[in-house]
């Protein structure tokens, strides 16, 4: 990867924490067109996100990638934390 791709100017990249949605509306869409609606219209290059990719056997990871993110490498925040898999999408 390019030097200049992954260089940071404070606009470049949308960080995405988590989008959670209560049983009774998974499955339904909702999650997507909350973060849909999140990442339209935006300035930045791209949106990132951390999944842990234990996290529902992996089955969160694959929505991701559903939604077009790819993993870009891995991160653990803390020492006690899992590590997680970094995800980045192209906005």
């Amino acid at each position: 990867m390019d030097v200049e791709q992954v260089r940071q100017a404070g606009t470049r990249t949308l960080a995405l924490n988590e989008i959670l949605v209560r049983k009774p509306w998974r499955g339904t869409g909702v999650a997507r067109r909350i973060h849909d609606e999140l990442i339209s219209g935006r300035a930045e290059e791209r949106v990132v996100l951390l999944v842990n990719p234990q996290h529902g056997d992996g089955k969160l990871k694959a929505v991701y990638e559903g939604w077009g993110y790819g993993q870009i490498g891995t991160q653990q925040p803390f020492p006690d934390s899992p590590v997680y898999d970094v995800m980045v999408r192209p906005l």
